[in-house]
């Protein structure tokens, strides 16, 4: 016979009983390690919301329900600013001044810190100093030649040629005679004028000159016999008194020569002129062809100088110019990149929520020392949803969130964004929340591939802070 029917129940019941202990004692057991962690794992978020399992309920005929597929998904959450950033230098430094105090609001581009930029100036200044100079050196180019250049080159070709030209004379055939009866002719000059009188040399000018008085009034009485001619200048009376006043003009220069003896500056002027024939005669004397060949190239260099001049710079040294001047504008672009490299500006408008350094302090290259919010408004992200849970999740999608320091707060909100990557375990989108011996734990809790999503909240309350915790209900999902 089979067991009796009050016992098929009290069995019944006894399993029941020990069921439901069994589960309070794990969920017990996995709330206190989860107290002693810290975190409120979403594993047991969702054993409370949702329990994967449960005691099937009976119907009156004590026949076993069917249970329904739909379960309830919420995660746990933080409020975080809609823009947030971590703002570090660019190089290393020393913070000359701080501008902003924590707690601080801001507008975008303002100064934040300023590290010491004296190297940094002092680079602007020479590159401002090299684009000057270029820009010089190509406008120079560009402008022409000034007509003192053209001035001073032909001055060179005219000089060239007058070398060529002496050294030319010299090597033609009779010109060292020549040079040579200059010379004697200068010194004889210069002797007559240093000697003194030679009575018989009196004699002979005064002859000559009573000779030129005689010529020179016989020609005035013909002249005066003609001279109301009308034609008189072109009669040969006219001619034979101009001749004969010559010659007598030079016998009495002669002859008051002879008497009074030469002026000092006659007698200079005499011995210059010895010194200039001796040197012409020396210069001829020691021409080569060679000396030649080097004063016809210089003239060429010269004229190629002076055509040089005359038509400016070619257009492939204006464009090696202007390669300078581009090459100095980088330089001074880099030098002033180096230098508002010393300076942190907001990226955006906000509020300034952490401030880790002080004037004077040395920072490090891309060490966050500034983090800045925009606090207008909030945005609720939730700390992880298995691949189970978000499967069932979509953008626009309509939930409830409540928080846990404001109890009387339930807010409505759309689902506006899920992380398309996920992460293992629950420990990774706790991540800069937690100690890393904590999340080390964590992780061998949990090991399933979480997601975050992203609410925009239909209202926002003044009270709400920053890492607040907060519950998203998703409703029922299949």
């Amino acid at each position: 016979m089979g067991e009796p029917v009050g016992e098929k129940k009290l069995q019944a019941m006894s399993n029941r009983w020990l069921i439901l202990l069994f589960s309070v004692l794990v969920v017990a057991g996995a709330g206190y390690f989860g107290h002693r962690l810290g975190v409120w794992p979403d594993a047991l978020m969702r054993v409370f919301a949702a329990p994967r399992w449960q005691a099937a309920p009976e119907t009156k005929e004590g026949q076993p329900a069917v249970a329904s597929s739909a379960r309830r998904i919420r995660a746990e959450a933080s409020v975080v600013p809609v823009r947030s950033v971590e703002l570090s230098m660019p190089i290393e430094g020393i913070v000359h001044e701080v501008y902003v105090q924590e707690g601080e609001t801001v507008a975008a581009g303002q100064l934040l810190v300023k590290l010491k930029d004296n190297r940094q100036r002092v680079m602007v200044a020479q590159a401002e100093a090299a684009l000057n100079r270029a820009r010089a050196a190509l406008a120079l180019l560009e402008s022409g030649p000034l007509p003192e250049e053209v001035a001073e080159m032909e001055a060179a070709l005219a000089a060239a040629q007058a070398v060529y030209a002496k050294l030319a004379e010299g090597l033609l055939p009779g010109a060292i005679a020549e040079a040579e009866a200059a010379l004697a002719q200068a010194q004889a000059d210069y002797r007559l004028l240093t000697r003194g009188a030679d009575p018989q040399e009196i004699i002979e000018a005064t002859a000559l000159l009573e000779l030129a008085q005689a010529q020179l009034d016989q020609a005035r009485s013909a002249y005066n016999r003609v001279r109301n001619n009308p034609d008189i200048g072109m009669l040969p009376e006219s001619l034979a008194m101009q001749q004969a006043t010559a010659a007598f003009k030079a016998a009495q220069a002669r002859f008051d020569l002879l008497q009074s003896g030469a002026t000092p500056e006659q007698i200079a002027s005499a011995a210059a002129a010895v010194r200039q024939a001796q040197a012409r005669l020396d210069t001829l004397k020691q021409a080569q062809p060679g000396e030649l060949a080097e004063a016809e190239a210089l003239v060429q260099q010269a004229q190629a100088a002076l055509d040089r001049v005359k038509v400016g710079a070619r257009a492939e040294e204006i464009a090696v110019a202007q390669g300078d001047v581009d090459i100095a504008v980088a330089q001074l672009q880099d030098a002033l990149v180096a230098l508002s490299e010393t300076e942190l500006r907001a990226p955006f408008d906000g509020t300034v929520t952490v401030l880790g350094v002080d004037s004077g302090e040395q920072v490090a290259p891309n060490l966050p020392i500034i983090q800045l919010a925009d606090l207008s408004s909030w945005r609720i992200e939730t700390l992880g949803l298995t691949e189970l849970d978000v499967a069932g999740i979509t953008p626009g999608d309509e939930v409830t969130v409540t928080f846990d320091a404001l109890p009387s707060l339930t807010v409505r909100g759309e689902v506006v964004r899920i992380r398309q990557v996920g992460e293992t375990s629950l420990a990774a989108p706790m991540a800069g929340f937690l100690p890393q011996r904590t999340l080390a734990i964590a992780d061998q809790i949990d090991g399933d591939i979480v997601y975050r999503v992203v609410i925009e909240p239909d209202a926002h309350d003044a009270r709400l802070l920053w890492n607040m915790t907060a519950l998203v209900d998703f409703g029922e999902r299949q």
